[in-house]
């Protein structure tokens, strides 16, 4: 049976992130955001996205940051080929200590997602992204975000409860991410010098660990991922 990638974007992102990926040899589907509810569950709202998942494929789940939470959580209702989760973290023990502490300001409110274009020194240490052709995107891409979406996104990633590590599960993860520290990060495949913004910038390296990653018989052993972090 062929497979199908579901490619779920990050908060504050959308499909254009994904669009350096070399991954052509699969069909592509773009998981789009169904309008939430105001105090609506993360699980309650991830069943809005079975209807964008094929029943004759074997779904492969590709998830960017919020979009790896969503793509976990999606994973425990459909038991997809495989889960691949990008600058994302797979439980809550993953969840830097300063995400709970911007929330106790509620600093993800007291800034939208649109004025952060204003402040551009502190949007390039957050996304570690100052090219020009980066800077292009990431403003596209906050130009076209819906700011009550992105508030309730971000909740959700600071109240995940998940402990759980689901099965086929791989975790790819930049060495200089500041927004999930790999300090807090285990079992990863890591990509040394890689951003939270690395899906578009580094995205030659991604392509080609998740193609291998989607090879057949193909699991990379711990060793292998100890050495990517170190090379």
């Amino acid at each position: 049976m062929a497979k199908t990638i579901y490619l779920i974007p990050g908060v504050g992102a959308n499909d254009k992130v994904f669009q350096n990926l070399d991954l052509s040899a699969y069909e592509i589907v773009h998981i789009k955001w169904p309008k939430h509810r105001k105090n609506e569950s993360l699980q309650s709202y991830v069943k809005k996205l079975l209807p964008q998942i094929k029943k004759d494929t074997q779904p492969v789940l590709i998830g960017l940051s919020f979009g790896g939470i969503v793509a976990i959580e999606l994973a425990k209702l459909i038991d997809p080929h495989k889960t691949i989760i990008i600058s994302s973290i797979k439980t809550y023990h993953e969840r830097p200590l300063k995400i709970m502490f911007l929330n106790s300001v509620k600093f993800h409110r007291l800034l939208p997602a649109k004025l952060v274009l204003q402040f551009r020194f502190w949007l390039n240490w957050l996304i570690g992204s100052s090219s020009k052709k980066d800077m292009e995107l990431i403003e596209l891409m906050i130009k076209e975000t819906n700011i009550e979406f992105n508030e309730w996104a971000v909740d959700q990633v600071i109240h995940w409860k998940n402990d759980e590590v689901i099965d086929n599960l791989t975790h790819i993860h930049g060495t200089q991410d500041k927004i999930f520290p790999d300090f807090y990060i285990k079992d990863a495949v890591w990509v040394r010098g890689g951003t939270h913004f690395m899906v578009a910038n580094r995205a030659k390296e991604i392509s080609k660990i998740i193609k291998k990653e989607l090879a057949p018989n193909y699991q990379i052993k711990a060793s292998q991922k100890k050495q990517l972090k170190r090379a």
